[in-house]
């Protein structure tokens, strides 16, 4: 009877210790290989750990936003509503409020009583009130508008929001300080006379410098005593009481008191609650800070640039290893198990992972810090202090070791492979084939391609039939949109998969270009574990520029197809629209605009200011007559666009006017082109041109009146038979594109045909749009000369037409310069590879006598198959996720606006065959020209 023997394996336990060790000696053995493994590690962890810190610079503390709003101050108290009870306040974000279902609050009117801040502070506290509003002040050449802060803001409970730089604090009621750029533009000093025009003329003597802590240097403003302005200010929110603050430099409220302060509208920053919160939050306050979206943004791109490094370090590891064959063997020889030999290899990785990311760590957070110092210009508001995050830099560092330690293990899978015989004896034949991985490839490469294609379209689709519903509630949308990111990156494995293909039809193809180019094509082939790496990360970086400038594009001209032209490009209008004591429209009025233009065209060098009548189409509360352009087609309009139903078609009676009148040279400026005959003949014979053909109807425009309109009337004006219409023929001039002029006619047409036309239009052509200090010569000079109209009208604002501009030209350039970066970058490292692991066949065409010009040729080529391969296959799968989500069905719900896709073919270009062109130039550039040296090798 026969006995059988079953023998367990066992697994043998790994030294560890020694294993580390000799990872570490092997890690720093060969200086080049290290410093390369170095700087892929360290050199992202340092722009990570740098961003951490900037970024986290621009966040206050608890603490610094307290020192900001209150200074030394225990509390602040503000006006938020009527002195109703009801509205109640958020203990932290103070400002936000809720008022209590079917409380006396929610039933308020203009007409509610408002509380007197004073009159509700704490019995026997001192109290520090400060009124902020707009004077004007005498300057060298032109009175000038600045921001003024009326009370004790240089006292010293208030330090921390406003700082006192030079000089003294005033004690007397003469006596005022300004900002040191105030003083620069008003010419004056230290001890000087400030002369305030507006609202009232007083004569201060400046006394020192001072500005708003979270004001940059160049900000303007005027600091003066408390009684220095009226208790009435023109334009200022009295009744709202938001430019009023009453600061309680000692007392600070508790809960219960804000709670019965609240009763009155009144709002209240207690230093003690803030620090130490109740629970009774507010519902549906957000309680995060923007920190949250930084971290989400800087994880995501810390997980893509460590896949990155995983890429390239892996490649480094693998020629790496391969040069290290022979003391593996040795390793394994002596009885070096499996697990010992990957242990080693993994050990190296760690160690210059950890080296790699403390380096990358130090030098990073030192460059935030010189950063925040570089950039800091004592403005607390964009840099209340400097943060140095450590658990981010802690997280940073672990990623970045982590990154070393993945990169090494396929490496380390890789070698104990080796043929331990042919590695001892220095044998240089190149690996077998394995038929296993072919067929794995074979099998996966077509799953992973089609599953990505699939699950990418199918799961755009359902993020638009999602979108679409009414009800935004679930996160199916969320889900759907993971798999539109997901599925693109599945192509992409599948496409570096499939690269040995790719690199063997591209040697085949090169057959045909030249020596140098079969033979880098040939070693680019022979060797994927360094080409299919560097190909993977440039198609993946290209890949994400792809897809962030053809949403831009697909923005941008979902932007144009419904951006509506006010006038022709270059030109510049302002409607002088009036508002009566409460704040309603009051329509316009001919002597204020005339005031107005003789005012702002002082201020104009060599501008025409053209004047032109309007119509009015806002009611206030007195009754007033609306008149408007009859519209002849009747729509049905789901989304908008920029002729049938464009929204302007669609405002009429909303308070933009539709109608103009004046000359012809105002009707050659709103259309930016001389009229032709048959507009010059209609506007001579008394006739009305249209600009929109919705608005004739049988050779004539009708004009529609109505009598006795008021803001409370709720009836839309289309369903309301008008009270007079005038008809007035008229001639259709359609611009291309439209332009928001509905009907012009000269003023006398108007006249004749009892059209209530009133000058409220400023127009003028500007080269460019104007500067800030163009604006504020305008806003001052007509707060020096506009006189009582000022109350009527709050000053120019003037819009200028640019056009449709594409606003995101500064983010495609900084996609292409990182694309350009990364890509580069990992051209330098296979090339770098490329020569470090083919030194031996470098050495053989030195000795048949090639020239080293064909060295360079080889490096060229082989840096434009990579990168061409790479940059086009990632240009052309970033098109795939927008085209994704650009799928349409039908119109969807009413009022949607859909995303088209427009792919942005010259830029694309540039991305897929321009890169690749600039890299290999910089390739022939930098490589080497001299002859290497010749080793002998026992075989």
């Amino acid at each position: 009877m026969s006995r059988t023997v079953v023998r367990s394996r066992t697994r043998t336990p790994v030294a560890l210790g020694p294993a580390l060790r000799l990872g570490r000696r092997l890690a720093f053995a060969k200086a080049g290989r290290a410093v390369l493994i170095l700087s892929l590690i360290g050199i992202p962890t340092a722009g990570f750990a740098a961003a951490a810190v900037v970024v986290q610079s621009t966040l206050p503390t608890v603490q610094e936003q307290l020192r900001y709003d209150l200074g030394h101050a225990a509390a602040q108290m503000r006006l938020s509503g009527p002195d109703l009870p009801g509205m109640r306040q958020d203990p932290v974000q103070w400002q936000l409020t809720d008022s209590a279902p079917d409380s006396p609050v929610t039933t308020a009117d203009e007409d509610s009583p408002w509380a007197d801040l004073l009159d509700h502070v704490p019995a026997g506290a001192e109290a520090i009130p400060v009124r902020t509003t707009q004077v004007v002040v005498a300057g060298p050449e032109v009175p000038v508008a600045v921001s003024a802060d009326e009370g004790a803001t240089w006292s010293p409970a208030l330090d921390g929001h406003w700082h006192v730089l030079s000089g003294r604090a005033p004690t007397a009621p003469d006596q005022a300080m300004v900002t040191p750029a105030t003083l620069e533009r008003l010419h004056l000093t230290v001890g000087d006379t400030l002369t305030v025009t507006d609202p009232v003329r007083q004569r201060f003597t400046v006394t020192g410098t001072m500005r708003d802590a979270a004001s940059g240097p160049d900000a303007e403003g005027v600091f003066l005593p408390s009684g220095s302005l009226p208790a009435e200010l023109p334009y200022s929110v009295q009744r709202s009481g938001s430019d009023t603050t009453v600061y309680l430099p000692e007392v600070a409220p508790t809960w219960s008191e804000i709670r019965a302060l609240n009763a009155h509208g009144i709002v209240v920053e207690s230093r003690p609650v803030v620090l130490d919160p109740p629970a009774d939050r507010l519902e549906g306050v957000p309680t995060g800070t923007t920190v949250d979206a930084y971290l989400g943004a800087m994880a995501l791109v810390g997980v893509f640039a460590a896949f990155e490094v995983a890429l390239l370090a892996g490649a480094a590891f693998l020629v790496g290893t391969r040069a290290d064959t022979r003391t593996y063997a040795i390793v394994t020889s002596v009885g070096g198990g499996r697990g010992f030999v990957r242990a080693v290899v993994a050990g190296s990785g760690l160690v210059l992972g950890a080296a790699g990311a403390l380096l990358g760590t130090a030098l990073g957070t030192g460059l935030g810090v010189l950063a925040f110092h570089l950039l800091d210009d004592g403005n607390v508001g964009t840099w209340p202090g400097l943060h140095v995050p450590t658990l981010a830099l802690v997280t940073i560092a672990a990623v970045a070791v982590a990154a070393g330690l993945v990169a090494a293990l396929v490496a380390a899978r890789s070698a104990t492979r080796v043929d331990v015989l042919a590695a001892l004896r220095g044998s240089l034949r190149p690996a077998a084939a394995r038929p296993r991985t072919e067929r794995r490839r074979r099998v996966w490469v077509p799953v992973l391609v089609v599953t990505g294609t699939v699950m990418t379209l199918a799961c755009g689709a359902g993020v638009l039939l999602l979108n679409d519903r009414p009800v935004q509630q679930d996160r199916w949308a969320v889900l759907a949109g993971v798999g539109v990111a997901l599925g693109p990156c599945l192509v992409q494995l599948g496409v570096a998969l499939a690269s040995p293909w790719v690199l063997a039809g591209v040697a085949r193809l090169s057959a045909r270009l030249g020596l140098s180019a079969r033979i880098a094509a040939r070693d680019a082939r022979r060797n994927p574990v360094r080409t299919v790496p560097v190909l993977a990360s440039v198609m993946s970086v290209v890949f994400v520029a792809s897809v962030v400038i053809t949403w831009s594009a697909s923005e941008h001209a979902r932007f144009v197809r419904g951006y509506e032209y006010t006038t022709a490009v270059g030109v510049a209008t302002a409607t002088v629209s009036l508002t009566d004591p409460d704040g309603y429209g009051d329509g316009y009025d001919a002597a204020v605009t005339d005031r107005a233009a003789r005012v702002l065209s002082g201020a104009l060098d060599g501008v025409r200011l053209h004047v032109l009548a309007v119509n009015r189409e806002d009611a206030g509360q007195e009754s007033t007559t609306i008149t408007t352009p009859h519209d002849f087609v009747r729509r049905d309009c789901p989304t908008s666009d920029t002729t049938g139903c464009a929204t302007f078609l669609q405002s009429v009676g909303s308070g933009e006017p539709h109608i103009a009148a004046g000359t012809l040279d105002d009707y050659a400026l709103l259309t930016g082109h001389r009229p032709s005959a048959e507009v010059r003949r209609a506007l001579a014979d008394g006739e009305a041109v249209s600009l929109w053909p919705e608005y004739v109807h049988d050779g004539a425009v009708r004009i529609d009146s109505f009598r006795d309109r008021t803001i409370d009337d709720t009836a839309l004006l289309e369903d309301t038979r008008p009270d007079a219409s005038t008809t007035i023929p008229a001639v259709v001039d359609v611009q291309t594109p439209r332009i928001k002029i509905g009907v012009f006619m000269t003023r006398e047409t108007a006249a004749a045909h009892g059209v209530p036309l009133v000058d409220g239009l400023l127009a003028m052509h500007l080269p460019q749009d104007l500067t800030p200090s163009q604006y504020d010569e305008l806003s001052s000079a007509w707060q020096s000369n506009g006189g009582a109209d000022r109350e009527r009208w709050g000053g120019p604002g003037f819009a200028y037409e640019r056009g449709p501009v594409d606003e995101q030209a500064t983010v495609q350039a900084l996609v292409l310069a990182l694309a350009a970066a990364v890509t580069i970058g990992a051209t330098a490292v296979a090339v770098g590879l490329a020569r470090s692991d083919g030194r031996r066949d470098d050495e053989v065409l030195d000795a048949i006598g090639a020239a080293p010009v064909l060295r360079r040729r080889v490096s060229a080529w082989q840096a434009a198959i990579l990168t061409t391969v790479g940059a086009v296959v990632g240009t052309l799968l970033g098109l795939l996720p927008i085209r994704a989500l650009t799928l349409r069905f039908d119109g969807g719900p009413t009022g949607t606006t859909h995303l088209p896709f427009v792919a942005d073919w010259p830029v694309l270009a540039l991305l897929a065959l321009g890169l690749p062109v600039v890299v290999t130039v910089g390739t022939w550039l930098v490589s080497g020209r001299g002859r290497r040296p010749a080793v002998r090798r026992a075989h």
